[in-house]
């Protein structure tokens, strides 16, 4: 031990002078000014639209050295007017997608395109080698992401100055002499992390020698690749991550690794990951491009059925959004419509590749909906079930609170109206996702230790269902896959568990692992599976397959809570003057043309008549900002008002000099068939818009479903006793809030 500690400390004195003697850096080179779009409240910044064609690298023109070298100079190139790109998978499919035009690099020609792209997008060179660690690899890129610097080995650096690309050398770390990963870090942090943005982290392993590493580059970030399985580098990763700020920071990349020893790593210190191991080109395909969100069907009248939502996993992951999902989602189309299923996505491609978003949405049905992978805006685990560092991960409420903060603004943003949790939620958790994420519909449960058949981690918490899904995520058999024969068992278990008697409708939520997917034809087998089964009972199909917003919303109405009455087919809308467009600010799509914006300026209403009474106690208005318009254009000043007959009409709330792109409006209920929004201040240029909205109102209750569990409890009396005192817990949390 302590033969080491002196290597380290003869390591450190030496690394001191060479950072004196050698790593100064040179005078700035002629590196452009950088091109990209980057305010407070976007996670990923966005780069400008291409100019020209693309040079495009196939990703297996150079040895990994090179193919790194590629990709930072595709950075800081692309981060002041997109030029390249690096070929690999899909690539190809999304640049026809997005309209780029591109060309293709070879052998030959590939260095005159490099001496191109360098001459006005990088200062130097930081020379590295990797005799002692593979790490140095990642330690030159951050050196170099500081400096406008390409990372080259110094027989590259040659191959490159033989090609006539001359580039000054601002840094030469060959000589330094650290061994291990922890030091090669430790001097990263201690001499550069100052100076890398630490609104991004890139977690990425050496043998991905491009992937990411072009946005590390154009943001000026660093790239690290630490164990969190405990020890000194662990620790050391948190340093870096503690410097981060919960709500704004976000890591991305992936780790080889346990991935849940990533996850929790990251949580306690307050963040999330997006995962994106093999996902290519960032700087071309994150633009600033309005989504596309798909507006929602009317959903289906409540009847005492067997309602199941059918989750597809992994879309957290966006090189799974990149790569794989596009030949499940292709290879799907003739299916489509046959029965309802929700694909998971990540909301971070609303920032860094909102075509891919787009892709899917014009290509959906309506069964198809799209709801938001774990746990939020990155992959995060707030409750770990099993591995190590078991329990709470987010031990700080605050730091959750910006996490969830930060969902809810970019589930809005990609119009994704459910989450779903691995592995769960504390009490406080559930509450602050109840509470800080209005655009919400609910969630679903993974926890993974809970049996399929108990369904105990069901809850509503201020009126948002938190569900547990049966069965979740789990491979069951040798091949790795959860056969569908056993995901109809287990929904069979619930249904049971659930006590069904064809009285009172019951909900449940399954996943299935898309690697054990098939096709849209196996759901649709077996949804007919059940209700063969449950038809031999019932005598008629009481099973029905729904999209994730539909089935919350059922639940509510099912159980005498707040739904969003907009979804309901009996919803009409008329605006001022008689201009029928209103209805489309109830189509749960935020896009120009579904947007209702008045002929004339000067103020304007717009009256919905909702076909029953309900109490109304939460409107969400969506101004012309939230369908991509500018700010500017948001309504500033409106009012919304309540009535039972159409013509007398009671305030529920008042708003003026509003600047937000969203109204959340929470009032004392009040009990009404007809709201009425009447913009008396539509913005800078006169006229009113609005872009969708969202009316919350009870129903009669139905009948009496445990408002905490969704139980009925009419079994034996230790059931009855259960029921009992979920209700006195139900009302002592609304009581105490």
């Amino acid at each position: 031990m302590k033969t080491k500690l002196l290597k380290r400390a003869i390591a450190a004195v030496t690394a001191l002078i060479l950072s004196v003697c050698v790593l100064t850096p040179a005078v700035a080179g002629n590196a452009a000014e950088k091109n990209l779009y980057w305010p407070e409240d976007r996670v990923f910044p966005a780069f400008s639209a291409p100019e020209g064609p693309l040079v495009a690298f196939p990703g297996d023109l150079f040895s990994a050295p090179g193919m790194t070298a590629l990709a930072c100079l595709q950075g800081f190139a692309n981060a002041v007017t997109p030029r390249a790109v690096i070929l690999d998978g899909d690539v190809r499919e999304w640049l026809d997608e997005y309209g780029y035009a591109y060309t293709v690099a070879t052998r030959e020609n590939a260095y005159e395109y490099i001496k191109e792209l360098a001459a006005d997008a990088v200062d130097g060179a930081v020379l590295y080698s990797t005799e002692r660690s593979d790490q140095y690899m990642n330690l030159a890129s951050s050196i170099g992401n500081t400096m406008n610097a390409v990372p080259l080995t110094g027989e590259l650096y040659e191959t490159w100055r033989a090609r006539g690309i001359e580039l000054p050398v601002l840094a030469d770390i060959r000589d330094l002499p650290y061994t291990e990963t922890v030091d090669i870090y430790r001097y990263l942090f201690d001499n550069y992390w100052q100076d890398c943005t630490h609104r991004i982290l890139v977690v990425q392993r050496t043998d991905l020698p491009w992937h990411m590493r072009d946005l590390a580059s154009a943001v000026g970030g660093a790239v690290v690749y630490l164990s969190c399985a405990g020890g000194e580098e662990t620790a050391l990763f948190k340093e870096f991550l503690n410097t981060m700020t919960p709500g704004e920071s976000i890591l991305t990349g992936w780790y080889a690794g346990q991935e849940r020893e990533l996850m929790t790593v990251a949580a306690q210190c307050g963040l999330s990951c997006v995962p994106a191991d093999f996902y290519c080109d960032p700087t071309v395909f994150a633009q600033d491009l309005r989504i596309e969100t798909p507006a929602v069907p009317d959903q289906p009248e409540l009847e005492n059925k067997i309602y199941i939502a059918y989750f597809i996993s992994d879309g957290d992951n966006i090189q799974y959004d990149m790569h794989a999902m596009r030949g499940y989602w292709n290879a799907n189309r003739g299916n489509q419509g046959r029965v309802a299923v929700n694909w998971t996505v990540s909301p971070a491609l609303a920032d860094l590749a909102p075509g891919i978003l787009n892709y899917y949405y014009s290509g959906a049905t309506d069964t198809e909906c799209f709801v938001c992978g774990p746990s939020g805006m990155g992959y995060t685990m707030p409750i770990n079930t099993f591995g190590g560092n078991t329990g709470v991960q987010f031990t700080s409420d605050e730091a959750f609170g910006a996490y969830v903060r930060l969902t809810d603004r970019y589930l809005q943003r990609a119009g994704l109206r459910a989450v779903t949790i691995w592995d769960n939620l504390s009490s406080s958790q559930r509450k602050i996702y109840s509470t800080e994420s209005p655009y919400l519909y609910g969630l679903t449960v993974q926890n993974f230790t809970n049996s399929s058949l108990r369904l105990r981690y069901t809850d509503v918490v201020n009126d948002m269902l938190m569900v547990q899904m049966t069965p979740g995520y789990f491979a069951s058999n040798a091949e790795g896959t959860t056969p569908l024969t056993q995901i109809e068992g287990d929904i069979k278990d619930a249904v049971k568990y659930l006590k069904y008697d064809g009285k009172y409708p019951v909900f449940v939520a399954t996943q299935v692992s898309v690697w054990a997917f098939h096709d849209i034809a196996d759901v649709a087998r077996l949804e007919q599976d059940l209700s063969d089964y449950y038809a031999k009972t019932y005598g008629s199909d009481v099973v029905e397959f729904v999209r994730a917003d539909h089935f919350y919303n059922l639940y509510y109405e099912s159980h005498g809570l707040p739904q969003d009455v907009t979804l309901k087919s009996a919803l009409t809308a008329q605006a001022t003057g008689g201009d029928e467009t209103a209805i489309l600010t109830a189509d749960g799509a935020c896009r120009p043309d579904s947007m209702r914006t008045a002929s004339e300026p000067g103020e304007q209403s717009v009256i919905y008549s909702l076909g029953k009474a309900y109490e109304i106690g939460e409107i969400d208005i969506y101004h012309a900002q939230t369908a991509g318009l500018d700010a500017s254009l948001n309504t500033a000043a409106f009012t919304v008002e309540v009535s039972a007959d159409g013509e007398n009409w009671t305030k529920a709330a008042e708003v003026s000099d509003n600047t937000e792109a969203r109204s959340v409006l929470r009032f004392d209920p009040v009990r009404g068939s007809y709201v009425k929004i009447t913009v008396t201040d539509p913005g800078a240029d006169g006229i009113a818009r609005i872009a969708d909205i969202d009316i919350y109102g009870n129903a009669d209750v139905a009948h009496e479903h445990c408002p905490k569990c969704g139980k009925i409890h009419n079994g034996n009396v230790f059931d009855k006793l259960v029921g009992f005192f979920h209700r006195i817990i139900y009302f002592l949390t609304h009581l105490f809030g």
